[in-house]
């Protein structure tokens, strides 16, 4: 099927697309409240006659067979939103007070659902199967797990492959490179616990606050005296927490962040080297130091043949592939890539009205024009995997 013939067929799905998006984005839901968006997509399938499962996350995963047996392939598109107030002033703008689609996910709802429609149009044509997922909890880190074990437990697929649309490059640029294109993240806390008291008292205590604010300090100069300067990593500690009153020096404090991080093992080297640190200082101080990392998500890291797959399909159908700096933040895409073999393509939307402006700005809105091309893309890179000769 010529690169051409699937563009063609993407634009045909634009009118429908810019609508369920304006839609999805007239009512956002953050992650875990996604009860609206998951039964709106649920009933846009139901229509279709495609069938769908919802797990127990609420995420949508539909399921379209080929007419002959051939590979498997998932294709993933996140739905949640962000807890922010939209200032964009757009005729479509956010009704939820404090909940906005700053990120996308409801234009990658509508391309994920484009395609749907066109695949479910070519299904005959097609050899295999192909999941949609349609992921809750994004921004969160969770809603890939499940997925995950559905598509195991129907055996596995081939591929998957999932789009981003970002403001950085005009609609119809495509990133698919090789290799790590989004960092990992986990969340860590250290709680720091010494002997409370008078404030006016502080030898008949411990006082856990100095040590604390030593092992924040202390995190700051991992990155080019402990590790490696050509690493790329990040220790953020973002929350400090200690004391209820002026003249109480407390029981406990707290330092709590996030890393983020490229590979599994160096974020296995860097919790133990802040565990030891913070140990280190808290012991010079006669406290302790307790380190709790939360669960991580797995950097995105592209599969090189899979990403070749993709350039090659953006290619087809008339796209422009470039290379681009992988960015330290995070999307549980990785999820998905650490178990099966896959890419997470970054796709352009901007820019649109005036100024581009960054993903989680109140005033984002991504270029409707990237739409088409999300459809298109993917419809193409399921016809490389899925696809059969005619006649």
């Amino acid at each position: 099927m010529e690169g051409k013939e699937i563009k063609a067929l993407a634009e045909g799905q634009r009118e429908y697309m810019v609508a369920l998006r304006r839609e999805l984005h007239r009512h956002p839901e953050v992650a875990g409240e996604e009860r609206w968006t998951s039964a709106r997509i649920a009933e846009e399938l139901k229509t279709l006659g495609i069938p769908f499962v919802v797990d127990e996350r609420r995420s949508v995963i539909a399921h379209i067979v080929g007419s002959r047996p051939g590979k498997r392939i998932a294709l993933r598109a996140d739905i949640d939103a962000l807890p922010m107030t939209e200032t964009t002033g757009l005729p479509f703008a956010s009704e939820i007070p404090g909940a906005m689609h700053a990120c996308g996910h409801d234009a990658h709802a509508a391309g994920l659902m484009g395609a749907a429609r066109i695949l479910w149009q070519l299904r005959d044509r097609l050899a295999g199967e192909v999941f949609l997922c349609f992921q809750i909890g994004e921004e969160l880190g969770y809603g890939a797990p499940e997925i995950i074990r559905y598509l195991k437990e129907q055996g596995g697929v081939d591929l998957v492959a999932g789009i981003h649309l970002m403001p950085d490059w005009k609609p119809g640029t495509f990133i698919c490179q090789s290799g790590p294109l989004m960092a990992g993240v986990a969340g860590w806390e250290i709680t720091v616990t010494g002997k409370g008291g008078h404030g006016s008292a502080p030898w008949n205590t411990v006082d856990p606050i100095r040590p604390a604010a030593e092992i924040l300090l202390r995190l700051g100069a991992v990155q080019g005296t402990r590790r490696s300067a050509f690493e790329q990593f990040v220790i953020s500690p973002c929350i400090f927490s200690a004391g209820t009153a002026r003249n109480i020096i407390p029981d406990t404090a707290l330092v709590s962040g996030t890393n983020r991080f490229f590979y599994a093992e160096q974020q296995a080297q860097l919790i133990d080297l802040m565990e030891q640190t913070a140990q280190n200082v808290a012991a010079s101080y006669g406290a302790k130091a307790e380190l709790v990392q939360g669960p991580p998500t797995m950097a995105v890291v592209n599969d090189p043949a899979a990403a070749a797959l993709a350039a090659k399909a953006a290619q087809q159908i008339g796209g422009s592939v470039q290379q681009a700096t992988p960015l330290l933040a995070s999307d549980n895409m990785g999820d998905y890539l650490q178990a099966f073999p896959g890419v997470y393509v970054f796709a352009g939307s901007g820019p649109w009205e005036g100024e581009t402006l960054p993903i989680h700005n109140a005033s984002y809105s991504p270029n409707e024009d990237a739409l088409p091309w999300s459809a298109a893309l993917f419809t193409a890179i399921t016809i490389e995997v899925c696809g059969q000769p005619e006649g």
